[in-house]
């Protein structure tokens, strides 16, 4: 079928999973955990988990004469809190533990809308596609514990759909979006990628986004240490670039003779990524001299939505260590990169390469998670190379939105070849 029901392909199956774990739930009496394994899902107690350790923790240090939270904790039962200090405003208006699944609905719900949203318009094979990333265990995982990342998910998502270039009330109701996805954790700052276009509201609209999270981050540098203190740093189900360094130097050394102690800490994993940065950016820079332009983004909201994700993604990985529900950010790729798969003719082989390659990276890398030792972790090995390829999309991204608002800033080393650009836009 070519008729453009992907939205509802993917709606439809969301609501038989749904459906399946409410009727395990309540006509079955299943409990939590119970429910998700009949979806093959290992699910944990407290229901969830991940919220319910926000709204336990903001309920109980609102109340008068508790400590905040970072500090002492004697109020907080999990005896640890890791989230920006916007969450225990929730305390305040009387939310505590009590009402986390109504809080879970309550963000989960839009979150699944928007999904079948941002993948409407589409052929039903893509819907089907794409339903082999929405059930994934890095996003399956993400919903069954209510983690509040997809808070910053559906704000991220909701001012990509938002914004647009020439219309200023959308750029900046798309702005405020994301200021509050900073507030809520920070990662949304990384969706500044948006500057490549090098167009006045996108410019202006990354600009004001940076400098509101420089002026918010300083105002809680005392609360961002102790955050970092007790946030846990693990290569377990988890994506960064730390990690295949932790898994060579602690796993895969010893069992060849090799003694790499203290390598995953030493300067050469950041030397490691940032030639490999490099090169990515180095192969982008040849690439779009040749005159081709594979991988170029729309100006719509399928483009955005992608410069977002990847933005998040790649910024994530560069951080350091990343739980792997965080994959959840990659969604905001998909549609762009089902774009390209769909693409036809000669014209769109490049695009179609790109497109399966980032698509098997996803799928491999949110799939392979939990076990990656018996898969000689190659989520890992995926990770790098959707962060390799992400960069030279936004490379040639960057590159084009130069060439088109300032061409007289680009050196002539770094102009592209004419006579392969007009053959290849003679192909298009």
């Amino acid at each position: 079928m070519e008729a453009p029901y992907s939205g509802t392909v993917v709606a439809i199956a969301i609501g038989l999973i749904a459906a399946v774990l409410l009727f395990a739930g309540f006509a079955l009496d299943l409990g939590w955990v119970a429910s998700w394994k009949i979806i093959g899902f290992p699910g944990a107690q407290p229901a969830f988990y991940d919220l319910r350790a926000v709204t336990d923790s903001a309920g109980a240090c609102a109340a008068p004469g508790n400590v905040y939270p970072y500090v002492g904790a004697t109020c907080n039962p999990w005896l640890r809190f890791n989230y920006p200090p916007v969450w225990l405003l929730l305390g305040k208006i009387g939310i505590t533990g009590s009402h986390t699944a109504l809080l879970a609905a309550l963000i989960e719900v839009p979150a699944l809308v928007l999904l079948a949203v941002i993948l409407r318009g589409r052929p039903v094979r893509a819907g089907l596609m794409s339903l082999l990333l929405v059930f994934s265990p890095s996003a399956v995982l993400a919903f069954e514990r209510g983690n509040t990342d997809i808070a910053e998910w559906i704000v991220v998502c909701a001012a990509a759909l938002l914004f647009r270039e020439h219309h200023r009330l959308r750029a900046a109701l798309s702005l405020a979006l994301l200021g509050a996805g900073v507030a809520l954790k920070f990662l949304a700052v990384f969706c500044c990628v948006l500057f490549i276009r090098f167009r006045p509201a996108a410019m202006l609209t990354s600009s004001l986004l940076v400098i509101f999270t420089i002026g918010y981050l300083l105002s809680m540098l005392d609360v961002l240490t102790l955050i970092r203190g007790v946030t846990p740093h693990t290569p377990y189900i988890s994506y960064g670039y730390p990690i295949i360094f932790d898994r060579l130097e602690i796993l895969y050394a010893p069992y060849v003779g090799l003694n790499l102690a203290g390598l995953t800490n030493s300067p050469i994993p950041i030397v490691v990524v940032a030639l490999f940065i490099s090169g990515a950016m180095a192969l982008a820079v040849g690439v779009w001299r040749s005159g081709r332009q594979p991988g170029r983004l729309p100006d719509d909201a399928t483009g955005t939505a992608f410069l977002f994700g990847a933005g998040i993604f790649c910024g994530s990985f560069l951080l350091g260590t990343n739980y792997t529900y965080r994959l959840i950010f990659l969604l905001l790729c998909l549609p762009q990169i089902l774009d390209w798969i769909e693409m036809r003719g000669t014209a769109g082989r490049d695009a179609r390469r790109i497109g399966w390659v980032l698509f098997a990276s996803c799928l491999i890398s949110m799939w392979l998670k939990f076990h990656p030792e018996k898969t000689l972790h190659i989520n890992q090995i995926t990770d790098w190379i959707l962060l390799g390829g992400l960069t030279m999309i936004l490379t040639v991204n960057a590159l084009n939105g130069v060439s088109e608002a300032a061409p007289r800033l680009m050196p002539a080393w770094m102009r592209p070849d004419r006579p392969s650009m007009n053959a290849a836009n003679a192909e298009r």
